[in-house]
């Protein structure tokens, strides 16, 4: 995990502990997708003022497309958490945000999370794979009860 940096929130009192995985330079990818955001919306803009021949309304309409288009496209890295909630389960929560939100809002409304309850986990492991260039790669994974897979912990990282 040389590109990734792990905290650990486990405050007394709490029910819970938190387990979040960033990449090392999260902060710089973020400034960098929103300047390959404002660069690619601002060609666009100049080139629909200066080279097409189109009404305003039009204009206007392909620049909100291209707004739209670079929003979906230009993502900001990917963020996984793992929640171990005490004699309840876990849950592992995936986000990547949105160029343009701060990450508060991007984990209130574009975290995507799964809980699996206690009753269904069979073994929680640490494992080591082959990649297909015969790179050795070490994953955490849940083995879940009448499951044909491995849930991967942090599937991104």
């Amino acid at each position: 995990m040389k590109n990734y940096s792990v905290t650990v929130d486990a405050k007394d009192g709490k029910l819970y502990r938190k387990y979040t995985v960033v990449p090392r330079r999260y902060r710089l990818s973020c400034l960098l997708n929103l300047l390959i955001f404002a660069a690619l919306n601002a060609a666009v803009a100049c080139y629909t003022d200066a080279k097409l021949s189109i009404s305003h309304f039009t204009k206007m309409i392909l620049q909100l497309l291209s707004v739209a288009l670079s929003l979906i496209l230009i993502r900001n890295p990917t963020i996984e958490s793992l929640y171990v909630f005490r004699q309840t389960g876990i849950q592992m929560s995936t986000m990547a945000g949105c160029v343009l939100l701060p990450r508060s809002l991007n984990e209130r409304w574009l975290e995507q999370t799964i809980f699996i309850p206690n009753d269904r986990i069979v073994d929680l492991v640490i494992n080591e794979g082959f990649t297909k260039g015969f790179q050795v790669i070490f994953y955490m994974a849940v083995i879940l009860k009448d499951a044909t897979k491995l849930q991967l912990v942090f599937p991104v990282c």
